[in-house]
């Protein structure tokens, strides 16, 4: 899938290639590859043919732009790659691919491959930011910083509590992901959801597409509930905007008239000299874009066994999701990298330091448990 970025700003190069055309395709042919090997694991396809169509699948398509585009001329992706895989192995064999399937099966279980790849990505760079946030939180545990409410001044802080705050977000995200990622659930119904073509072997071809994609066996077909795909966009959206919030405070503290942190900065094309924010930029950008996202998969329910348009409009959603929110953990993994605190300029506004260890610790606790543990 090749969606608009700007230099590129609201995805990550990792993310890029994970929702590809040419990656998108191909989790729709590993789906189409585990089926035709659990329909020979289960006694429903003969052992050869099915191995047949799965060396087949996994060879790779030359044009999946093309393969994508045709959803909009045959109705479906699958068509497209059923003639594919029917020339390569013949009649017979070509008979077992997508046997028993709908296109909701292939295409669900396919963005649960790439979401389960993207979760990792977002994670790794997710536990960049809590490591470098616990050495500042180390570092300015008891550096004076004013704190600051509805924008004006207030009582005292340190900048160590401050980065606890953001530390202990970023910890709770990367468990909510490592979550979301050990719950991915694969879609298997089959028309109307019955997997009326398996008949008694039914539980047994999910048992086999369990293990062979290591993903969890749903209780029933979700193609019409889209509660779990909501959730996954939702708990990634949230990720992002804590992605803004850490930048729009860091841009604010190193806004003119306070300079108490500085970070990595961008030029300005007419004020030479000027130090603009560049990476928070970035993450409350992509963070708005996200937010987008999230909410075009939150509207109302897909009609009755399949969605008309509700379900499509996922393919480019979900995707967008979890770019968008990359860019922005990307965006403030360099921000923090680059941060340097002031703590002259801090102190000449603060001098008292209260003592806000025990909070403090056990932040730094979790940080042992959830990154290091």
């Amino acid at each position: 899938m090749s969606l608009p970025t700007f230099d590129p700003g609201f995805s990550t190069d990792g993310l890029t290639a994970v929702f590809s055309a040419e990656s998108t395709v191909a989790a729709m042919m590993e789906f189409e590859a585990v089926l035709a090997l659990a329909l020979a694991d289960a006694g429903v396809a003969p052992r050869d043919l099915a191995e047949r169509v799965a060396e087949a699948c996994r060879s790779g398509v030359t044009d999946p732009e093309a393969v994508l585009a045709s959803t909009w001329e045959k109705g479906t992706p699958i068509v497209a790659l059923g003639e594919r895989i029917t020339a390569a192995v013949g009649a017979e064999a070509g008979g077992w691919f997508h046997f028993g399937a709908t296109t909701q099966d292939t295409v669900d279980t396919a963005q649960m491959i790439q979401a389960r790849t993207a979760l990792g990505l977002i994670e790794q760079s997710l536990a960049a930011s809590a490591r470098r946030l616990r050495e500042l939180t180390v570092d300015f545990r008891d550096q004076p910083q004013l704190g600051r409410t509805f924008l004006q001044d207030a009582t005292p802080t340190t900048f160590g509590f401050r980065t606890a705050t953001w530390l202990d977000a970023v910890l709770g995200h990367i468990v909510d992901l490592r979550r979301m990622s050990e719950g991915l659930v694969f879609q298997l119904g089959g028309p109307v959801g019955r997997l009326d073509d398996y008949g008694e072997a039914a539980s047994e071809v999910l048992t086999a597409m369990a293990r062979r994609l290591a993903l969890s066996i749903p209780d029933i077909s979700w193609h019409s509930n889209r509660s779990r795909l909501r959730e996954l966009a939702q708990t990634v959206g949230r990720v992002s905007a804590t992605m803004a919030k850490i930048g729009s405070d860091v841009a604010l503290l190193a806004s003119s008239g306070l300079g108490e942190v500085t970070v990595r900065s961008g030029g300005s094309s007419s004020m030479p000299g000027k130090e603009n924010p560049i990476d928070p930029i970035r993450a409350v950008a992509a963070w708005k874009v996200c937010s987008g996202a999230v909410a075009m998969l939150s509207g109302g329910g897909h009609e009755l066994d399949r969605g008309v348009g509700g379900w499509h409009v996922e393919w480019l959603a979900l995707p967008l999701v979890m770019q968008s929110a990359g860019a922005s953990v990307e965006a403030i993994a360099v921000c923090l990298d680059s941060l340097e605190p002031d703590p002259e300029k801090m102190s000449q506004r603060s001098t008292n330091a209260p003592r806000e260890r025990q909070q403090i610790d056990t932040v730094l606790a979790a940080f042992d448990r959830v990154v290091d543990g």
